[in-house]
């Protein structure tokens, strides 16, 4: 059981490491296809929109297949993805490749996680669960330093080249390791859209999708961000990346705890508002290594304490539909990624480094402002439904192994 494990968080960390190699090495990239720095950034968009849109139509489509075939076609079609593009020779090539790699990345997470639950006993799926997504959580501390400086001593193929192989590692793990199990009962896309139509649950998702496109609108220009710290040495540009991840370790950790404790209302109204000062100062302030590892780690840490309170939030809002819900919630992550890339493409177009961290700043503020109104929603949910504000919380935190 525990090489099957092995296996399954091998696909995570390869998945993980794809979400976040990109970015640090868009500058080569970009030169190398003879495109704008803005320009490749949209490569990142588009891997999270394949991802965020394909996640509901192709489980609509395929979801009741077994799932150990799944996880077979997921990695294949991602490990194809990342090796077209690691041989592209334009800028369309590229990105047909980064669409290709979204799409099988979009059904890997999901039912890796479920595999783990089926064939663990009960008393040990927590746990299960957690080796998993431990390799989403190891790709960030190990994976993004490491590949980020193959990228720049290697050349960016190379760091590509590196995702398709741990991809193809992971095919031949499943095949061997991984049982044939039965698959879902198939559930059309209009059912899996249907939380939709819950003003309280489309709130709550918009926070989300503000609070986390804020965060990606500086980390998709990291490189060009932490660029006055680091002199374009890749050593301490990995020095770097690797505080991001262990901020975001530490913060995947501490949030758990504190919503547990206090409630998930209560953490997102602090984490919230300290993200946005954060994804602000960060452009702005990391002029030094000193200053840029300890910005950086708080960064990190924030950026990661988003999920967890935001999709407890989001299934409250809607219990019945959780399984459902909590899919939306990991699209709506993703949408979040590419939107980022999007606002710190005009950002930088219009201020540089100083630009990205002021259009950070203004999604942030709208961010906060559609958090109240989420807030609002759901105390007139609960006064409807009977429940005096404060009196129950949803207890538990959410398994679930998606980039925050």
């Amino acid at each position: 059981m525990r090489l099957r494990l092995i296996v399954l968080a091998v696909g995570n960390f390869a998945m993980g490491v794809d979400t976040f190699v990109i970015a640090p090495i868009l500058g080569p990239l970009a030169r190398d296809l003879g495109v704008a720095r803005t320009t490749a950034g949209w490569l990142i968009t588009a891997f999270a929109l394949a991802y965020a849109l394909g996640g509901p139509l192709l489980a609509a489509a395929f979801g009741n297949r077994a799932p150990r075939r799944i996880l077979l076609g997921s990695l294949l079609v991602f490990a194809v993805g990342n090796a077209l593009t690691a041989v592209a020779v334009d800028y369309p090539w590229a990105m047909a490749g980064r669409v290709v790699a979204g799409a099988g990345a979009s059904m890997y997470t999901a039912n890796a996680l479920a595999v783990a639950r089926a064939i663990s006993p009960e008393e040990r799926r927590g746990r299960a669960t957690a080796f998993v997504v431990g390799g989403l959580t190891t790709a960030i501390v190990l994976g993004l330093p490491l590949g980020a400086w193959l990228g720049a001593n290697s050349g960016w193929r190379a760091a590509l080249w590196l995702v398709a192989g741990l991809g193809l590692v992971a095919v031949a793990g499943v095949a061997l390791a991984v049982p044939t199990l039965p698959g879902q009962p198939r559930t059309t896309l209009r059912v899996r859209l249907a939380p939709l139509s819950d003003v309280r649950v489309v709130a709550t998702l918009a926070a989300t999708l503000l609070c986390l496109t804020m965060s990606w609108t500086v980390y998709n220009y990291v490189d060009q961000v932490m660029r006055p710290a680091t002199g374009g040495d890749s050593g301490r540009a990995s020095l770097i990346l690797l505080c991001f991840g262990i901020g975001a370790v530490g913060g995947n950790l501490l949030v758990g705890r504190l919503t547990d404790r206090y409630g998930a209302g209560r953490i997102i109204v602090w984490v919230a508002p300290l993200l946005t000062v954060a994804v602000t100062v960060v452009p702005l302030l990391a002029t030094s290594m000193a200053s840029a590892v300890v910005l950086v780690l708080c960064w990190g840490m924030l950026h990661w304490m988003v999920n967890v309170p935001q999709q407890i939030r989001v299934t409250a809002a809607a219990p019945q539909s959780a399984p459902l819900v909590i899919g939306l919630h990991q699209s709506t992550i993703y949408i979040g990624i590419s939107a980022g890339g999007a606002i710190g493409a005009l950002g930088f177009s219009l201020g540089g480094r100083s630009g990205i961290g002021y259009a950070a700043l203004c999604v942030g503020l709208v961010a906060l402002g559609v958090l109240v109104v989420s807030f609002r929603l759901d105390r007139r949910g609960r006064l409807a439904a009977g429940i005096a504000p404060g009196s129950a919380r949803p207890a538990g935190r959410p398994t679930t192994g998606a980039p925050r």
